[in-house]
């Protein structure tokens, strides 16, 4: 196992999943990459981006924060902005070699995503490489 992927939306799931990932990784010496999607939704007139860049740049100085309370050395940092947070991830994992996703769940979304989440769901349906979720 050479690289570990952590998508996060500064949910505490999400946090606490960054948390295992790190750990993890120190213990595998694999590389540890952080991932922030920045979704953004299409209107008639205009296209929205749900995170502001502060908010994107507090969510990866807290992301470090807990990597390093984790013990990982150095967890790289991503971004990309994608409608379909889900489809960015898997992507991702495979355009850059992924060999496991762990990742946050969380409670909202339709009834398929009572348990474990909407974009935690898509995301064990469609990756190709396994995929850990931390509740």
């Amino acid at each position: 196992m050479d690289h570990i992927l952590s998508p996060v939306d500064g949910s505490e799931p999400s946090l606490r999943a960054l948390e295992v990932a790190a750990k993890l990784a120190k213990r595998l010496g694999a590389k540890h990459t952080v991932l922030a999607v920045r979704q953004y939704v299409v209107g008639r007139k205009t296209v929205m981006e749900i995170w502001s860049d502060s908010e994107v740049k507090d969510l990866f100085k807290k992301a470090k924060e807990v990597a390093a309370a984790a013990g990982s050395v150095e967890a790289g940092i991503a971004e990309c902005r994608a409608r379909d947070v889900a489809h960015a991830i898997v992507d991702y994992a495979e355009q850059n070699r992924v060999d496991l996703i762990i990742m946050g769940a969380s409670g909202i979304g339709a009834l398929k995503a009572f348990v474990i989440g909407s974009v935690s769901a898509d995301v064990l349906r469609k990756s190709v490489c396994p995929v850990t979720i931390v509740h």
